[in-house]
């Protein structure tokens, strides 16, 4: 009776260690999730420009077209000639195209402050006297940090007014995401310097 009392002791002894383990895996699980890094979200800015006095009355903006490679939240880097490095936990508040589009409509208001300029998928939009639609090919920073802006825009009125393509570059001030998201600002907003140019002439 002793014996089998002794073996329930000890069976109850292995179990509560075995409860003990388990809880303390947990623990140390749960531990490791909450020290996972939060990712830090990023958007591009408007920037200033020379306000310019000509351009039509309304200017609607075609969503701009991107490549495959950007559309995804994280921010992409261009780690050699054939490597794409992807920041993980770095990445963008919004989709990479709505945001592009909708910064560039801000960067052509400030510019063009007589055109009423929006979005041409905007639930307020109107008919438009011109319009201007953007392809971009390239929009990342190089292997040495500077950013590359590839871009063929086309502006039409009743007819093809102006089209361009412009290859712009900006060195950030370092090679910390803050700076590279800045410089990428600076690259739209002077592609949007060349837009607003044409815009004023047509």
């Amino acid at each position: 009776m002793t014996e089998m009392t002794g073996m329930a002791t000890t069976r109850r002894g292995f179990l509560s260690i075995g409860l003990a383990s388990a809880a303390l895996g947990s623990a140390a699980l749960l531990a490791g999730c909450s020290t996972s890094p939060t990712p830090s979200i990023y958007t591009l800015a408007i920037q200033p420009g020379t306000q310019l006095a000509g351009g039509p009355s309304s200017l609607s903006v075609v969503g701009a077209a991107i490549p495959k490679y950007l559309d995804r939240p994280q921010i992409i880097r261009h780690g050699g000639p054939y490597q794409l490095d992807v920041s993980e936990f770095d990445r963008w508040g919004e989709p990479f195209g709505d945001m592009v589009t909708r910064v560039l409509v801000g960067d052509l208001a400030q510019r063009l402050p007589r055109t009423q300029v929006f979005r041409d998928e905007s639930p307020t939009a109107t008919n438009a006297v011109a319009s201007v639609q953007v392809d971009i090919s390239r929009f990342d920073p190089d292997p040495d940090g500077t950013v590359v802006l590839v871009a063929r825009w086309t502006l039409r009125g009743t007819n093809v007014i102006a089209e361009d393509s412009n290859r712009l570059t900006v060195k950030p001030a370092s090679d910390a995401i803050p700076d590279i998201v800045a410089a990428m600002s600076q690259a739209l907003g002077q592609l949007a310097d060349h837009i607003a140019a044409a815009v004023a002439r047509s």
